[in-house]
């Protein structure tokens, strides 16, 4: 007969990628399960409820954690110390600095008539209490085991629920300190809460909290205890009642009476002992079994981790050294070109006037340069080139042509337009001085 449950909370840090598989019952996470460490009934998981926070409506566990990393650092200053740190005390001695843990997950016992208007109200008292927040809670009922595999008849749910808390205080930055008082408080507050019997304090125990493993193989260990003990207590019954061998063998003889029953059920119990003894053993050695292959896939995964980040460099430093070589030859052929252009303009430039090859000069500067207008010196090249020929826009049209090797298409517009501007003035000007009678 199942023992009743009592009331307890264990608080651990959440690790949030597991939690939110086995809350979600991912069909993946459901086809991993090894039955003799976690068995689940999926024709009873319609019975599950699942309570989410206004505050993490479309929002998962990892994305809420980066959330508070970054309230971390703009209340703080300081980036949220994420993995153990160790230090060496005064004495010399190695000690641990734990790393924050601001997502907490707690397993609560719960009855079969408790509801999540039950769990609400311990939250909430919770809450008011110390300013911790629950932002999920999932109640599953699917969750057990069977006392006999082979009959279903012998299932044995095991009733709890997960509480999902954010142990940052958001005003602050900082985690919530709780003692062993306020832990002590807790257990207090579920059980009230839930109305169920308190579980005895660890003080007076003095056992730690059992982890799901190491629950599963006590609770064996324990069965098989008791099956011993019954086995041993209708021993010692029939011995008592037989009153003497020789009673005891007539009966048997005969095959009548109480003592031919009970020696019959002290057989079938011998008999029954190496099987329950086998099954528990089997059951062992697959949660052994079930432990083992989790670390191996945790390590093999954070082998498979760290090659990829190496095959990550390795290519962005391969790409790296691409990029360098890349600018290198662009740097290379900028160069050989503006030396190619020097060379040429440089020959160019000899073949032409004095005068004249001032004024492309300027033209040239004015282009390379990108200014919107000639300058002062780029303006003063090209009239000194005008006011040597008796037509302005001829004139004007000879340096054109003759900066035209040099430029492009939408250059020789602008350069024209800035020419033709330059003619205009020196007309205006001329008229001007005319209409004062002078003449130039």
């Amino acid at each position: 007969m199942a023992s009743i449950a009592k009331a307890s909370e264990h608080i651990k840090p959440c690790n949030i990628a597991q939690c939110e598989r086995h809350n979600r019952r991912d069909a993946d996470y459901i086809a991993s399960l090894n039955p003799a460490w976690l068995y689940i009934r999926l024709d009873l998981t319609h019975n599950n409820e699942c309570y989410i926070a206004p505050c993490m409506e479309g929002r998962t566990l990892q994305q809420h954690y980066d959330f508070i990393k970054v309230l971390v650092k703009k209340m703080t200053g300081r980036a949220m110390q994420e993995k153990d740190v160790e230090y060496k005390d005064k004495n010399g001695k190695i000690r641990v600095r734990k790393g924050s843990s601001p997502i907490r997950e707690g397993v609560v016992n719960i009855k079969p008539d408790t509801t999540m208007d039950d769990l609400l109200r311990y939250v909430n008292k919770v809450h008011e209490k110390w300013g911790i927040t629950a932002i999920q809670i999932h109640i599953h009922r699917d969750e057990g085991h069977y006392e006999n595999p082979e009959d279903e008849s012998t299932w044995q749910p095991n009733l709890h629920a997960h509480i999902i808390w954010d142990w940052i205080d958001h005003t602050t930055g900082k985690s919530f300190k709780l003692n062993a008082d306020d832990m002590s408080q807790i257990q207090d507050m579920v059980a009230e809460a839930l109305e169920m019997e308190r579980g005895k304090r660890k003080a007076e125990t003095g056992a730690a909290h059992l982890e799901r493993n190491d629950y599963i193989l006590a609770n064996q260990r324990k069965q098989s205890a008791e099956l011993d003990n019954e086995i041993a207590g209708k021993r010692d019954k029939l011995n008592a009642e037989n009153g003497n061998a020789i009673v005891s063998g007539v009966a048997n003889l005969f095959g009548k009476g109480k003592y031919a029953d009970m020696e019959k059920e002290n057989k079938r119990l011998k008999e029954e002992l190496p099987k329950q003894k086998a099954a528990l053993q089997r059951q062992h050695q697959q949660a052994l079994e079930a432990e083992q292959n989790r670390y191996t896939q945790l390590l093999a995964e954070k082998d498979k981790q760290i090659e990829n980040l190496q095959d990550k460099y390795k290519g962005e430093f391969f790409r790296h050294q691409q990029d360098n070589q890349e600018k290198d030859r662009i740097i290379r052929l900028k160069d050989s070109i503006i030396n190619d252009y020097r060379e040429r303009l440089g020959h160019y430039l000899s073949t032409l006037s004095e005068l004249l090859r001032g004024a492309v000069k300027a033209v040239i500067d004015f282009v390379q340069s990108g200014y919107r207008h000639f300058t002062y010196r780029q303006e003063g090249e090209i009239k000194r080139y005008m006011n040597g020929q008796s037509d302005k826009d001829k004139a004007a049209r000879t340096v054109l042509n003759a900066s035209f090797p040099f430029l492009k298409v939408d250059e020789c517009e602008r350069v024209k337009d800035e020419l033709s501007g330059i003619v205009r003035d020196m007309k205006e000007k001329r008229q001007q001085t005319r209409s004062r009678g002078f003449h130039v």
